[in-house]
């Protein structure tokens, strides 16, 4: 008999841990899973939604020579992302422009070969084009490269 008392007792144990872990489980969930309440959206939410909306400019398409051979082009698509209500936005982009045409025109072919060169080089453009934008600009996109 004594080991059919022990085995009813391990089965209520059993049992009885199953119940507490499921009430836990449900308590823990009813405690930190609640909903938010419609309209409870705070004011920092709000303005850092804001603050992430940003201007997006298209470049003029950009087509020059590059530093080294002198008779390779690169044609070049893209757009920088600006604060939102930038004075002067186009001609901060027409000047974030004639940079890149700047810098493209003393890079060499070997420079810019391969996935790691495009990205060396695509980096250098972003850096340059964030340090002209003094804080306005945030970012540049490139759409096309294609080298001829």
């Amino acid at each position: 008999m004594a080991d059919g008392e022990n085995s009813k007792g391990a089965v209520i144990g059993l049992v009885i841990g199953t119940v507490a872990a499921i009430g836990g489980g449900f308590g823990f969930g009813a405690i930190f899973l609640k909903k938010p309440e419609p309209g409870a959206v705070t004011q920092a939410a709000v303005k850092e939604a804001k603050a992430k909306e940003r201007e997006v400019k298209l470049l003029a398409p950009i087509v020059t020579n590059l530093g080294n051979p002198p008779d390779t082009f690169i044609r070049l698509l893209g757009a920088v992302v600006l604060e939102p209500e930038t004075p002067d936005s186009n001609a901060l982009v027409t000047k974030v422009g004639d940079d890149i045409v700047t810098y493209l025109r003393t890079v060499s072919l070997t420079e810019i070969q391969g996935p790691t060169g495009y990205q060396f080089v695509r980096e250098d453009l972003k850096k340059r084009a964030i340090q002209i934008g003094g804080g306005k600009v945030h970012d540049l996109y490139i759409t096309t490269f294609v080298v001829e």
